[in-house]
């Protein structure tokens, strides 16, 4: 799989972009008017929406003034973010909210997430992952669970493979999703992954009264470029949520907290050894 993500590329050119024209001086409208697109249209770009063609890019730059060697930088990555991510063939079983999503984890350098509910997608066994597809949608064919399920494999197929710090409540090491042997799997399977070099796996325990994110998941999404600012991803069901800036920094703040409240490595795998029966 290409470690170059477009998604990653789109939101640094955007934010670059943004940058230019603030210190140019210029509205949107002005620079809208100026280069011939849309007001709607640039602002979209700006926020990471769509991606920009290479001639609109090179407009804008020239726009702003950017020349040589900064002017040929930006240039390639207005190229590499109009390529194809692997995960976009997989269109018809993958919303754009959660492509993005897709996009962003295939770069990054470290994930940190809390789950309240069920073990996260990338720690997840087939069988789990299917448990939770069907009864996420009741409608769907089989072909199409399928084919979601082999989109979760594949992500955690990834040649770029992040760190990953997972703070899990107890509850999901409870919850039988999928019966009793899909759910002994599982639980295996998160044993084994606290054991893999780069892998940490926290359970936060039921004698942890109240805490700043009960009944919410959220993970926090770093990457190696220092340019390009940590993202925290927040599903719903009905799409998803990206916080950047001050609020991201927030959610650091109250990973640290769960992370101080949660069992260490070992107590934590003893938990999920006693929840799997071994």
């Amino acid at each position: 799989m290409n470690a170059v993500s477009p998604t990653v590329r789109r939101r640094r050119l955007a934010a670059a972009l943004r940058r230019l024209r603030d210190q140019s001086g210029r509205t949107i409208d002005d620079v809208a008017k100026e280069v011939g697109i849309s007001k709607s249209a640039l602002s979209r770009i700006e926020n990471a929406q769509v991606s920009i063609s290479v001639p609109a890019a090179s407009s804008l730059l020239s726009t702003y003034g950017v020349e040589g060697d900064d002017f040929e930088a930006l240039l390639q990555i207005a190229r590499e973010a109009r390529k194809r991510g692997w995960w976009q063939s997989y269109s018809e079983v993958l919303p754009d909210w959660f492509e993005t999503y897709v996009g962003l984890e295939a770069e990054a350098s470290e994930i940190r997430t809390f789950e309240s509910q069920l073990v996260p997608g990338v720690l997840q066994t087939p069988d789990y992952a299917r448990a939770i597809i069907r009864a996420e949608h009741p409608e769907a064919s089989t072909a199409e669970v399928d084919r979601r399920v082999e989109l979760r494999m594949r992500r955690q197929g990834a040649e770029h493979r992040p760190k990953l710090w997972v703070i899990l409540d107890q509850s999901v090491l409870m919850r039988p999703v999928g019966g009793p042997s899909v759910m002994r799997e599982q639980l295996e399977r998160l044993q084994a992954s606290a054991e893999t070099p780069g892998v940490t796996i926290q359970v936060l325990p039921f004698d942890v009264c109240e805490h700043g994110s009960m009944g919410s998941s959220f993970s926090i999404l770093s990457f190696p470029e220092p340019g390009d600012s940590p993202v925290v991803y927040i599903e719903t069901r009905a799409g998803s949520l990206y916080v950047e800036g001050v609020q991201a920094r927030e959610y650091s703040v109250l990973f640290t907290h769960l992370t101080a409240s949660g069992r260490d490595q070992r107590a934590s795998t003893a938990l999920i050894a006693e929840a799997a029966g071994t």
